[in-house]
């Protein structure tokens, strides 16, 4: 029994371990190596919500009270969902190095890249009790649906990741065009406003949208002080994980593949 056990806790510390290496050397990529990095890393998504808050407030001249909290509760989901998507495309042309020439649990890749930008997403975690300071709200038992809102964030985008990989290993050229769809999903959701401000036929078809239960669920926890209905839970649970029981498999199967493509 007990060798079994050590041999199971060896490969989580190898896996572990290989997950560290990836992700450090993304974020490097990303943000540099200087005395910078740890400010870009810090500020980035607050110019993402920045974007966003201009939009809505000066251009669309819409929204609530509580603004900048509506607009948190997806821009910070959002973030790790389409930076991790984007990051997901590169992730096998960039290891292509690695790949030819070492041996690379060529599974981890994918997963790899969102463990990037979760250490990144975690920054952005700060905006929530800031806005909520900002419009004086005050915390609720309900905000301890927040961890649950993102974990769940993240097996979102992991389950993007892998069919992002095999995309950007595919069709490289459509990457650009790939992106501009996932940016669209934050639109075809009640990104910028909430749901319940939404009416008519649009009102019936936005919770077919995995993000529309994220974006609500963490406005059930922070900003309504209300434990969420739980389609907002299992409708982009459910649909993470039959996107992972549906591309995990055929990227494994194109693994071998991966040497010749990228050379």
């Amino acid at each position: 029994m007990r060798a079994p056990l050590h041999a199971l806790l060896d490969r989580a510390r190898r896996t572990r371990d290989v997950l560290l290496v990836l992700a450090i050397s993304d974020l490097r990529i990303r943000y540099g190596r200087g005395g910078l990095r740890a400010v870009k890393w810090f500020l980035e998504p607050f110019a993402a919500l920045g974007v966003y808050l201009v939009l809505i407030v000066l251009v669309l001249r819409k929204g609530s009270e509580a603004t900048g909290l509506v607009l948190v509760c997806a821009v910070v989901p959002f973030q790790l969902v389409m930076v991790g998507t984007a990051n997901s495309m590169q992730s096998v042309l960039k290891r292509g190095s690695i790949i030819l020439n070492m041996s690379l649990p060529r599974n981890l890749i994918p997963f790899s890249a969102i463990v990037t930008e979760s250490i990144a997403f975690s920054a952005s975690l700060v905006m929530l009790p800031i806005m909520m300071a900002i419009y004086g709200i005050a915390p609720t038992t309900a905000a301890l649906w927040l961890p649950v809102a993102i974990l769940l964030t993240v097996i979102v985008a992991v389950s993007l990741s892998y069919p992002a990989a095999l995309f950007g290993l595919w069709y490289p050229e459509l990457v650009p065009f790939a992106l501009s769809v996932v940016r669209t999903l934050f639109f075809l959701a009640p990104g910028l406003i909430t749901l319940s401000q939404i009416t008519g036929v649009a009102r019936h078809w936005m919770p077919l949208n995995p993000l529309t239960g994220l974006f609500e669920l963490y406005r059930d926890a922070l900003l309504y002080g209300q434990s969420p209905p739980a389609w907002e839970i299992l409708y982009p649970l459910g649909a993470g994980l039959a996107l992972l029981a549906l591309t995990v498999p055929i990227y494994r199967r194109e693994q071998p593949s991966f040497a010749k493509l990228i050379g």
